[in-house]
């Protein structure tokens, strides 16, 4: 669902005949309801009567007027206030402000540099009339790329400020994603994506959390975090960019069925990000995507050939031509960038070899042969003169160069760069590539060996090809491991405290055997249904435990997650229950795998302003999204539940089978009244 932030600029109370809180609660807080029933856009927000956080209330004003996705202000009597407060929107934001006023005969009655703007006009006597003509214009309002600030639409090459410079990410958020990455906690990215709703800084939060994912290639949560920037702004620059790679990268596994769709979502998301990137590096960088598109589709082309025709085909592709055409747009745009020179560079030798290999099939591009062999002079001529730029964009000029601190993706074009440039020089071709990649991320090793992959299967650069590549299988051998089939998720009551009101999992050996027959056959169900890759649960004493003992006793991996670290979580969850109890969590601890949401049972600051959201919740949420990450082709949710009682707090049992529900997950109930007798 969309989610969007609004301030509304209104006057308080009545002013000139009119009440203003009236208009809100009766006009316009109706509306933002319609708007989510029928449409599924969710607008959250208020006036400055709401910002209840001490400090500076123009500080807050001002930064709700420039950071919020929409604006409503009501104009219809002269108010300083709220004229001032439009100005500043006016001037900082270039779209997504309504203006509403009343019906009244005085064209005067509003200033004369606002009669030329469209308004939503409302009848004050009979404001339930406006409500759905209200939340249609909200709805069209946001749904357009258009500027409706007179500002910015007088000068047409001002630019809003970045969200980013306006209001950062806090401190401790940003540290919190810092540490999922490097523990490659992709269950905890997309838990803190969602935690951002509501929060004036979501758009900069959704930035961060989604180029971390991205970096992880965790490519299914970033396109669910990039397609929430873009719902809020569809010309946003960095979200199409990685919604370009991301839609590619996901065409690569996809099923047959999927790929022209991936890769088309990937095109028109590039081209928006041409329509909105622009410097020189924005728009370079969307040439090479499209590039590199037309580059997936070719090898797409050429994987499906039969090798008697593999070459013919492999230069008669339009693929071949568009993705060359791509990276030159790219490389005029930035002659710096080594990423479009590279692919250049590589893209011009193939069709080189190519054409000296099918000769008549390169002769038949032209009106006669002298034309065809001058072309193709002129491709190698190109080809040296990249290659010599390639040399000075990667610092390696022994005049003009120096020692540059290079990315990985950049130390892997020095070792392609090499291949390229001496294909029979295999030892140096070998010292490059163990240079390139003996620490590079997984990313990098990936793209470098699909290039090294087509240049073989065209019997291309050889030696050099296979030496390269015997080299990337030395250092990162291929696993590729495919996804998980069936993932059970968890949730269970703990035994009871001693002197609770209403049993719920009595402190009795019958009790835990009936508990235990249960997880046992419900496991063993499943099962049947087919191999289970990955059991998840807590740790808490009673159904949690019982769940990891029954999965270890099947055969089954199983990880535990743990709300705190296990000395406080055992306090918490597990003590109560009696040594024999704490003997089990011990040997759990000891067997399977642990991960930890967070050092104490108090919420990070950047949570603060979620009231009623404590980290028990959390916990339920992060091993939800953490099943959901795996992308399993089955999920499934066992829970044993007392639906009749109430839970004990906000975090239990009945809200993860909330939560899974709506997540779609197959939910198992095990009916928890049968261990009361």
């Amino acid at each position: 669902m969309p989610l969007y932030s609004l301030f509304i600029v209104r006057p308080f109370g009545i002013k000139g005949g009119f009440d203003f809180d009236l208009v809100e609660s009766a006009l316009i807080r109706p509306a933002l309801a319609k708007l989510e029933a029928r449409h599924g856009i969710r607008v959250t927000g208020g006036t400055t009567g709401e910002i209840v956080k001490q400090g500076n209330i123009r500080t807050d004003m001002f930064r709700q007027l420039v950071v919020s996705d929409l604006v409503i202000a009501d104009v219809s009597i002269h108010n300083a206030n709220v004229f001032y407060e439009l100005g500043i929107r006016h001037g900082l934001q270039q779209r997504h402000t309504v203006l509403l006023r009343s019906e009244v005969d005085d064209k005067n009655s509003y200033p004369f540099d606002l009669q030329s703007d469209r308004y939503f006009l409302y009848d004050r006597e009979k404001l339930a009339d406006g409500v759905d003509r209200l939340a249609e214009t909200l709805r069209l309002s946001l749904a357009d790329p258009g500027k409706d600030s007179p500002v910015f639409q007088q000068l047409p090459k001002l630019r809003p400020h970045a969200r980013s410079e306006l209001i950062p990410a806090p401190a401790d958020f940003q540290e919190e994603i810092a540490r999922a990455v490097s523990t490659r906690d992709v269950g905890k990215l997309r838990l803190m994506a969602q935690e951002l709703d509501g929060l004036e800084w979501r758009t900069e939060g959704l930035r961060l959390v989604g180029n971390a994912q991205f970096m992880l290639k965790a490519n299914h949560g970033a396109r669910v975090t990039f397609e929430a920037l873009r719902e809020v702004d569809p010309n946003d620059l960095l979200a199409n960019q990685r919604l370009g790679t991301i839609y590619q990268r996901l065409s690569r596994t996809a099923p047959e069925t999927d790929r022209a769709d991936l890769l088309t979502r990937s095109d028109l998301a590039v081209k928006q990000a041409l329509a909105a990137a622009g410097n020189g590096v924005d728009r370079a960088e969307a040439q090479a995507l499209l590039g590199s598109n037309a580059k997936t589709r070719w090898i797409d082309e050429c994987r499906a050939a039969a090798p008697a025709s593999l070459a013919r085909q492999a230069l008669r592709s339009a693929h071949l031509q568009n993705a060359l055409d791509a990276y030159l747009g790219a490389m005029r745009h930035r002659l710096d960038r080594h990423y479009p020179a590279i692919n250049v560079l590589a893209l011009l030798k193939i069709q080189a070899a190519l054409a000296a290999a099918e000769p008549q099939v390169w002769q038949a591009r032209f009106e006669g042969n002298d034309d065809a062999a001058r072309a193709l002079q002129q491709r190698t001529r190109t080809a040296d003169r990249v290659a010599a730029l390639l040399e000075l964009a990667l610092d390696r000029d022994p005049v003009v160069g120096r020692p540059a601190d290079l990315d990985d993706w950049g130390k892997s074009s020095i070792a392609e760069l090499v291949l390229l440039t001496r294909p029979d020089d295999e030892e140096r071709v070998r010292a490059a590539y163990v240079g390139a990649l003996s620490s590079a991320d997984q990313f990098t090793v990936e793209a470098t060996r699909r290039n090294l992959e087509v240049f073989q299967h065209l019997e291309l650069f050889e030696p050099a090809t296979s030496a390269a590549l015997q080299e990337v299988a030395s250092l990162h051998p291929a696993v590729d491991p495919p996804p998980p089939q069936r993932v059970v998720l968890f949730t269970g009551h703990m035994v009871d405290r001693l002197g609770r009101p209403h049993p719920r999992f009595p402190r009795t050996e019958r009790a835990e055997q009936i508990a235990q027959q249960m997880i046992r056959k419900a496991l063993e169900e499943e099962s049947n249904l087919g191999p289970i890759s990955l059991a998840l649960a807590g740790g808490a004493c009673g159904a949690d435990i019982l769940f990891h003992e029954a999965a270890a006793a099947a055969g089954i991996d199983h990880k535990v997650w743990l709300a705190l670290p296990p000395d406080r979580f055992q306090v918490t969850s597990v003590q109560h229950g009696g040594p024999s109890w704490v003997e089990r969590f011990s040997q759990l601890r000891a067997t399977a795998a642990a991960r930890v949401l967070q050092d104490a049972e108090s919420m990070p600051l950047w949570l603060a302003e979620h009231g009623g959201y404590d980290v028990w919740q959390r916990n339920n949420l992060w091993m939800m999204f953490t099943a959901l990450s795996l992308q399993a082709s089955h999920l499934t949710l066992i829970a044993l539940f007392n639906p009749v009682l109430d839970a004990d707090g906000p975090g239990g049992t009945r809200h993860l089978l909330q939560e899974a529900r709506k997540h779609q997950f197959k939910v198992v109930e095990l009916d928890a009244r049968e261990l009361l007798g």
